[in-house]
């Protein structure tokens, strides 16, 4: 079945919630073939029946099943009885389950079954069994985990606020660096397992993700000048390795900052990890991203780099005098702000 045929706001999943009010109860079949012609037997015949939520629902009030075509454009017929085989095994329990389970497994149709009693909605993919919940629960589900994702978000941002402090006094460990990109990746993982949860809203999943999108804006790239800013160079030529590793480990194993310190080389976890400058080279405006590649390549560490004068930041090719002097009072001020100093000349 397309997957947003029975998110909320759709025809069908309007009609299956009618229906599921009413507690009429039914049987919908999604598609016809040769196959579910030979179990279906009786039935009504509509001609140019145009689908809509409300003829579905007042068509559950009769006892058969009801077939409408696979884009749920046209209901074709009403009140069919369906003979599945009483061969294929099933567990569920019910005869409209029974029945809807053994004809999605004989057909390979998609079959929506509504309980009559409690209004459950389950449907039957072949041997896959979903039941769809009500909208209420998922947003109720979908906020509490926003409220996650915020507070992670605010102690990735504590985290990241300390580690530009402790770069610049050249004081940071390994297992600090590890521990925000820990923080950054979890944060990424609960913002796409929410988005696949809110799509489930349908129409009312816009907010949410203008939500998720707010609270993970700016984070993929932080962490990816973390990883260049601290990765050992000898053993990762470029990031993309490394995300790669730490987007394959278990939630268990990225808990583990030994883990995670292993598979980046960055052990042993206490000794101090110095910051090549690509963040602090990041957060001045107006610098392109190959003037940043030039200024480690020659400063090779964020100290050299904060001590470089005027004149050797003018040495730099692209990096003219107006903007080594920029470079080397915005420099000033980092140091300043930490109460951290460097003597420098001109």
């Amino acid at each position: 079945m397309k997957n947003n045929q029975l998110i909320p706001g759709e025809p069908l999943r309007e009609g299956v919630d009618l229906i599921a009010d009413k507690k009429t109860g039914a049987l919908i079949v999604v598609g016809n073939s040769s196959k579910l012609e030979k179990i279906s037997s009786g039935g009504i015949n509509l001609t140019n029946c145009n689908f809509t939520p409300e003829m579905l629902g007042e068509l559950a009030k009769m006892d058969g099943a009801i077939i409408v075509d696979k884009d749920v454009n046209q209901i074709l017929k009403a009140n069919v009885h369906l003979n599945p085989s009483d061969n294929i095994q099933t567990t569920q329990t019910g005869t409209r389950h029974r029945t809807a389970h053994r004809v999605s497994v004989e057909t390979s149709l998609d079959v929506i079954a509504v309980s009559d009693e409690s209004g459950i909605i389950k449907v039957f993919s072949e041997e896959d069994v979903n039941e769809l919940e009500e909208s209420s629960m998922i947003l109720g589900r979908v906020n509490e985990s926003l409220q996650s994702i915020d507070r992670t978000r605010r102690r990735f941002d504590d985290a990241v606020f300390e580690l530009g402090e402790l770069e610049i006094e050249n004081s940071i460990t390994n297992q600090q660096v590890l521990e925000v990109i820990q923080r950054g990746e979890l944060l990424g993982r609960l913002s796409k397992q929410v988005k696949s949860e809110a799509e489930n809203l349908g129409d009312d999943s816009g907010l949410v993700m203008i939500q998720i999108d707010s609270l993970e804006s700016g984070v993929r790239q932080t962490l990816d000048l973390v990883l260049k800013d601290h990765l050992p160079a000898k053993k990762f030529r470029n990031i993309n390795k490394a995300v790669d590793e730490i987007s394959n480990l278990t939630y268990e194993e990225l808990n583990s900052v030994q883990i995670l310190g292993n598979i980046l080389f960055m052990q042993p976890l206490d000794e101090i990890s110095i910051a090549k400058g690509y963040r602090v080279l990041a957060r001045f405006p107006g610098l392109p991203d190959n003037l940043h590649d030039s200024l480690v390549s020659k400063f090779k560490s964020l100290p050299n780099l904060l001590s470089a004068t005027t004149t050797k930041l003018f040495e730099v090719d692209g990096i003219g005098q107006n903007r080594a002097r920029q470079l080397r009072e915005y420099f000033d001020t980092l140091l300043k702000n930490v109460g951290f100093s460097y003597i420098n000349g001109n």
